[in-house]
């Protein structure tokens, strides 16, 4: 062989090296962050009114505007049961698809800790009736939980509570990134949350769609039971559809400013038209009724039953890892098989 076609050799094994070794590219799929200056972002809207959701120039936990959601008793744009205030986005979350969702939430100093249900972010399956099978929670009562924990977080996945977070501390951002495949199959499906920076539920497999046919859709806002008297202001911001942990953690972006009270909104830009629910006939997401109140059993992190039983999708790390390995490993055969045809050639000269 001649001596060009093993330094080809050499130079492909080297070059495979480099391509598997890189890091593959990060995704945002979708942002939802509000930087535009107003809602058009989103889908759809469920508002009772458009000053209930004003985007909004302070606070914010990073760039320019953040999202003020207003929920007072009464609240039902979709005469549905509970009172809300949501915006609805339609972002592919099919069967078999996977995303980092990332975003902030505020509840200000001044917001009613009450011991009711009070849905911030969820995402609802494309049926009518029922709960939906993702939903972070605020609250719960003595009658759902056995004792009233005003300032509790509920992380509920296929009914049963994943996680949940005592001592919820107001008047500060809390970060958020939701990882998740979506399935009906309870060995296909998973989530991990990060809360504040932290893994709080590590891998777990679960269902995450009841009907693998269909597609869930997200909504972010405030939606709650409608026996809640005082009226409620929190805000949103960041939100992010990616397909990496590191572009949906929102400790990576940039900081915003502190917060007040919930006070006067500022609306730097236009409102579009109330929406109406995806679907028809009954609301996609009443609680209670058509939903579980949140309650149900709680799992302090780690992961559901033994997960040993489930294979372990190889990360992005782990795969370049094995490849980066194979491929030094065929350099270093190439080099020393042209180190040795070089060795061959000097004696025969």
């Amino acid at each position: 062989m001649q001596r060009s076609t093993w330094v080809a050799a050499a130079t492909a094994a080297a070059l495979t090296v480099l391509a598997f070794s890189t890091p593959a590219m990060a995704e945002v799929v979708w942002r939802g962050d509000f930087e535009t200056g107003n809602r058009s972002q989103w889908d759809k809207e469920q508002l009772i009114a458009a000053d209930r959701a004003q985007v909004v120039s302070s606070p914010t936990r990073q760039g320019r505007y953040a999202l003020r959601v207003e929920v007072r008793k009464g609240d039902d744009p979709i005469r549905a049961s509970g009172n809300r205030n949501e915006l609805v986005k339609f972002d592919g979350s099919s069967e078999g698809t996977e995303y980092y969702y990332g975003w902030s939430t505020l509840w200000p100093a001044d917001y009613p800790m009450t011991p009711n249900w009070q849905v911030f972010m969820q995402w609802h399956h494309s049926g009518n009736n029922g709960a939906p099978p993702v939903r972070l929670v605020l609250g719960c009562s003595a009658a759902d939980c056995g004792q009233a924990l005003p300032d509790t977080l509920f992380f509920i996945v296929n009914g049963k509570t994943q996680w949940t977070m005592k001592g919820l501390t107001r008047d500060q951002w809390h970060d958020f990134v939701l990882h998740i495949k979506w399935s009906a199959n309870p060995n296909v499906g998973f989530v991990e949350l990060w809360y504040d920076g932290q893994l709080v539920v590590p891998k777990r497999y679960v269902r995450t769609m009841f009907d693998s046919s269909g597609a869930n859709y997200l909504k972010m806002g405030l939606y709650r039971d409608a026996a809640t008297q005082p009226t409620a202001v929190l805000f949103h911001d960041g939100f992010v559809q990616a397909t990496t942990l590191e572009e949906a953690m929102p400790s990576a972006r940039s900081g915003g400013e502190e917060a007040p009270d919930s006070g006067a909104p500022q609306a730097p830009g236009s409102s579009q038209d109330t929406g109406s629910a995806p679907g028809s006939g009954a609301s996609p997401g009443g609680l209670p009724g058509s939903e579980a109140a949140p309650g149900g059993e709680i799992i302090q992190g780690g992961p559901e039953g033994d997960s040993s039983e489930y294979p372990q999708a190889m990360g992005c790390s782990a795969g370049a890892s094995a490849v980066t390995a194979f491929a030094s490993l065929a350099g270093a055969a190439a080099l020393l098989l042209l180190t040795r045809r070089r060795r061959g050639s000097h004696r025969r000269g």
